[in-house]
């Protein structure tokens, strides 16, 4: 059987003596490349794939400090040690600046330089194989940022993938703060107008007198202050895609307007008796019954369904909880960064509050306890206590015939989602723990809980 491919290193110093010694300090573990010079390490490291650079900092020529920049500008992945007989304080700020790993201090004790090696391999071997698992999870469940794994989602990719290449309309229906801009930007994404403009416009943010300027532009002296011509969302839109969100809150006057714009593929801006052709794909969304508008008198039939053609709607999150933990990790990372913080995930009862919550606000309301989570976590995961308090309820209204009912339900879904991800990872816990997006230490509580603990397990 074949032994394991041990990491690569790259050891750079101009005295042959310093570089044979760690040379044999490493060799036992590690495969090791020695250059008396940064310049012929340069073009070898773009070539091979190192895990590891060790370079000294005073060296003829390019020294280490610098070095250390050209190689995070070709292969900023790979960690670099420094080492110097002249380490100071300064030394030490200006290598951690530059973005070095470490820096040893000549003399040092081999064992000294193999800890610290076998640091950086590590650490470099962690930040690969999470980079590998974001990919394969960003590439199994995430499409154009749309993030789930339930069959729902799964429906929904599929006939929106089918839909999107054409130039049908598309009404996308939901509940606020499912998604529906995420949707349909994802739509926009795949169509053969992806490189053309997308534009967006929320109906319910335009003054009724002015919604018909907006969509279809006017022309100067239209009306009182209309001083110049002005282009609305249709000619802004030319080649691409307009979205319009709650449509149902479209003037009455407007509909017919629209209708002919779906049709025909014309308009006339206000002020104008010219028709203009509108070569754009319409995206609409409504969080309301527009059924239940047509037979109120409120939306034109014959337009709701133009709009209609292919509905696409999306669930809200109480009825997808299998993807929540998929979308707590997405959002984790997405707000990390930008809020200066550490990716924390949820602990396990945090996580199991999560899971429980109805989420009136859908994704929108889970966003937003995210944010707050990593904001006011301050140990190593996100607690109970970080969340907002409608997520913990109150002692008292944990019994009752229906709350059982609920639980029940929700441990009967807990366990076969768990069941699905260890067929999914073949029996190892590890994989199917990365797979489901919770912490390890969660995965494997909740499989004790549900007596899966070593069902089909691998280690």
């Amino acid at each position: 059987m074949a032994s394991a491919k041990k990491p690569s290193l790259m050891v750079i110093d101009d005295l042959d003596s310093a570089r044979q010694m760690m040379k044999r300090t490493l060799a036992r573990s590690y495969d090791v490349y020695d250059f008396p010079s940064v310049a012929e390490a340069v073009p070898a490291v773009e070539r091979a794939d190192f895990d590891c650079i060790v370079t000294d900092l005073r060296m003829p020529g390019i020294d280490g400090i610098e070095g250390l920049r050209r190689f995070q500008a070709k292969v900023p992945e790979i960690p670099v040690i420094l080492v110097t007989a002249f380490a100071t304080v300064e030394t030490a700020v200006e290598a951690m600046k530059a973005g070095a790993f470490d820096y040893l201090k000549k003399p040092f004790e081999p064992e000294e330089l193999e800890l610290v090696v076998a640091r950086a391999v590590e650490h470099a071997r962690v930040k690969k194989e999470n980079a590998r698992l974001r990919s394969a999870l960003a590439g199994q469940f995430s499409v154009h940022g749309i993030v789930g794994k339930s069959q729902s989602m799964k429906d929904l990719v599929s006939m929106l993938e089918r839909i999107a290449p054409s130039d049908v309309p598309i009404l996308i229906e939901g509940e606020s703060g499912t998604g529906k801009d995420l949707l349909a930007r994802a739509a926009h994404a795949l169509s053969s107008r992806a490189q053309g403009p997308y534009v967006a416009l929320n109906m319910s943010a335009i003054p009724e007198n002015l919604a018909e300027s907006e969509l279809f532009g006017h022309e100067k002296g239209a009306f009182t202050g209309a001083d110049q011509p002005r282009a609305g969302f249709f000619a802004e839109a030319e080649g691409g895609t307009l979205f319009l969100d709650e449509i149902g809150l479209l003037p009455p006057a407007l509909q017919p307007k629209l209708l002919r714009v779906l049709q025909d593929g014309e308009f006339i801006p206000v002020g104008s008796r010219k028709a203009r052709k509108a070569n754009v794909r319409v995206v609409a969304a409504t969080n309301e019954d527009l059924q239940r508008r047509v037979k109120e008198g409120k939306f034109r039939e014959d337009l709701w369904f133009r709009l209609r053609v292919v509905p696409l709607r999306l669930p809200p999150l109480r009825e997808r909880r299998e993807d929540i933990p998929l979308l707590v990790e997405h959002l984790v990372q997405k707000h990390a960064l930008r809020l200066s913080r550490p990716p924390l995930q949820p602990d396990a009862d945090a996580m199991r509050a999560l899971l429980d919550h109805a989420w009136p606000g859908n994704i929108r309301e889970l966003e937003h306890a995210i944010e707050r989570g990593l904001l006011l976590a301050r140990g190593e995961a996100i607690t109970l206590a970080d969340l907002p308090p409608e997520l913990t309820p109150p002692a008292d209204a944990a019994g009752g015939a229906d709350e059982g009912r609920y639980r029940r339900a929700r441990d009967a879904w807990e366990k076969r989602f768990l069941e699905d991800v260890l067929r999914e990872a073949g029996g190892q816990v590890a994989r199917a723990a990365e797979l489901s997006g919770l912490h390890r230490s969660t995965f494997y509580e909740k499989l004790a809980r549900h007596g899966l603990a070593d069902k089909d397990a691998k280690p």
